[in-house]
């Protein structure tokens, strides 16, 4: 997924407020299980939330698929179970008192079925009464029309990187068509190219997922426009 730009991903999203999302999460797991001290973040990424999260939830572990992506994460947290695994299928062997799924991971599944099968197996590595937190892609009934383009860019530590996007819908999937320049002192320019699919689920579909496990989702704020978060608790 991001096998071309795993390395410039935390500086281009910089932008992001991990402090204030980290500090949401913490709130809205606490309030439905207040003793939680464990918590599993699926499609970690480059385990910036758990850096952050490890301060209330002192148990912490990440899976991801992206191999790169990961590999920076382990740098980050050395001490921190991080398993190569994909969310359709992973099983670490034991229960969490919170799980979370961010920034729209879910947007990679395919279909209905892949999106019940990854839900389903983050439900299965819930403790009794533990906490799940989905973030879902932009809804279906969301997507605006037409064809957009965006750019970001940003400069840190001697690594200069933008990243322009143009991005359209295909049926059910959005299309995201960027393009990477990238600048270092040391090495100079790198043009990198990635072309990402990701599923408008509809709300029927996130709900049948979180049914199939046996969970009843609400859904309440995102830190995303057009997007929504599930949460649900484990009986």
């Amino acid at each position: 997924m991001f096998d071309r730009s795993a390395h410039v991903y935390d500086l281009l999203y910089s932008f992001k407020d991990y402090e204030a999302e980290a500090r949401a999460l913490v709130s809205l797991i606490q309030e439905r299980n207040p003793g939680a001290s464990s918590l599993l973040d699926v499609a970690c990424g480059t385990g910036k939330h758990l850096a952050i999260l490890r301060a209330e939830f002192p148990d912490i572990a990440g899976v991801d698929l992206d191999d790169g992506l990961l590999s920076i994460a382990r740098e980050r947290l050395p001490d921190v179970p991080l398993t190569h695994a994909d969310m359709r299928a992973f099983d670490l062997g034991r229960t969490f008192d919170a799980v979370t799924c961010l920034f729209s991971a879910v947007g990679y599944l395919q279909d209905d079925a892949e999106l019940a099968a990854a839900v389903g197996r983050m439900a299965a590595h819930l403790a009794p009464g533990g906490v799940i937190v989905i973030d879902g892609w932009v809804r279906a009934d969301a997507w605006w029309p037409g064809t957009h383009v965006h750019a970001l860019a940003e400069s840190a530590d001697g690594v200069a990187a933008a990243r322009v996007a143009r991005t359209w819908r295909e049926g059910d999937r959005a299309i995201l068509d960027m393009r990477y320049l990238i600048a270092t002192a040391e090495v100079g320019f790198e043009e990198q190219r990635e072309l990402h699919e990701l599923t408008l689920f509809s709300d029927q579909a996130y709900r049948a997922a979180f049914a199939a496990a046996s969970l009843a989702p609400v859904v309440v704020a995102s830190p995303m426009e057009d997007r929504d978060r599930y949460v649900a608790v484990a009986p």
